[in-house]
């Protein structure tokens, strides 16, 4: 009998060039290993489509999906339409530098019906920085993507060696010109193993960071978006289907180098060896879900939404009362303005996003 999960994600974890922020699992593209890759993979999408039903969003991420050679994007993209419900959420992510009518056409034939563009900032010498200055006219760009998906993301970092808030409020200008209808804003996390960890450059502060966020936070919202989670942003209607079912704590298919799932009260991560996984070897990472670990889940995911949880779910999941259970600390929470209870929801003020992890740390 075949299992019914909402989402699908697929890594392709080749890259032409290693950002010097990312510790994503990912590998300086080679074509060899592509086909090889592509090869397993397409297996693994037909074990995958014989276990699950059809799933409601699927997400072609990386690494860099949009290096990939036409007839492998093709044949990755023409078989996953396949596994989508009609009506269904497709997205894959690209760099601008890949971006072509080709690249589009292939897109656009296949089904995929949402695109996440890794602009990261409008400044050329943060772009230096990033060792992503690829000279394009971005606003061209994107024009033409609207010809082919008009559901875009683009993504924005925030926190870069060298920025400071003149820079940021720049960016978001030159943001907003490009008239897409969803944000995603990331403060630089420096990661051991990435080349900005090994050249000891530091994040900034908590409160810099938090400075940054009000004001992506206040100018974003005057210019329509909604913020439904605490780093995605969206005109109404736009919001990402599939990074939702992450959020809520629902279950996922993971495949590819690396990639996470989520099946059967069990989170795993695939191996992260290229050449253990091109010849169809695949090690497993396995946690078991427990009760407790559950909670600490579902608290990490869901107080991450604008809108919180369900206490109804809460109870129904948990067998206890959320208002009972965490009086003390719910009490703390709404004298300090950083928790809102309104009915049935539970969710975190403003402030209270800003300073989730001391929200989590009190309730995990």
């Amino acid at each position: 009998m075949k299992r019914k999960i909402n989402s699908l994600y697929i890594h392709i974890p080749f890259c032409k060039s290693i950002c010097p922020y990312c510790d994503f699992c990912k590998i300086i593209y080679n074509e060899n290993y592509e086909d090889l890759y592509i090869k397993q993979l397409m297996k693994d999408l037909s074990v995958t489509k014989d276990r699950f039903f059809k799933f409601k969003t699927i997400y072609i991420g990386g690494g860099t999906p949009s290096i990939l050679k036409n007839n492998n994007l093709k044949q990755l993209l023409s078989y996953c339409k396949t596994m989508l419900f009609k009506g269904g959420e497709f997205t894959i992510e690209a760099n601008p530098e890949d971006i072509n009518d080709d690249f589009l056409e292939i897109c656009q034939s296949n089904g995929i019906n949402r695109i996440s563009i890794g602009i990261q900032t409008f400044n050329n010498k943060l772009l230096d920085v990033l060792h992503r200055n690829y000279g394009l006219d971005i606003n061209s760009l994107i024009k033409n993507v609207k010809k082919y998906i008009k559901n875009i993301n683009v993504d924005l970092i925030y926190g870069l060696p060298g920025e400071n808030l003149s820079i940021l409020k720049e960016d978001l200008n030159n943001f907003i010109k490009l008239n897409i209808n969803h944000i995603s804003t990331y403060s630089l996390s420096i990661n051991k193993g990435t080349e900005f960890y090994n050249k000891k450059i530091n994040q900034i502060t908590e409160d810099d960071s938090a400075d940054y966020y009000n004001e992506i936070l206040k100018f974003l919202r005057n210019k329509g978006f909604v913020r439904y989670e605490v780093s995605n942003f969206a005109i109404r209607g736009f919001e990402s289907k599939h990074n939702i079912n992450y959020w809520r704590n629902k279950e996922y298919v993971g495949l590819g180098l690396g990639s996470s799932g989520y099946v059967a009260d069990e989170r795993y991560t695939n191996t992260r060896n290229i050449n253990e996984y091109c010849n169809g070897i695949n090690k497993l990472e396995k946690e078991k879900i427990s009760l407790n670990i559950l909670k600490e889940y579902y608290f990490i995911t869901n107080l991450r939404l604008s809108d919180g949880f369900s206490l109804k779910e809460y109870k129904h999941i948990f067998k206890k009362d959320f208002l009972e259970e965490y009086s003390k600390e719910i009490h703390f929470f709404i004298k300090n303005k950083i928790l809102i209870i309104n009915k049935d929801r539970v969710k975190c003020s403003d402030y209270g996003l800003i300073t989730l992890d001391d929200v989590l740390l009190a309730l995990i």
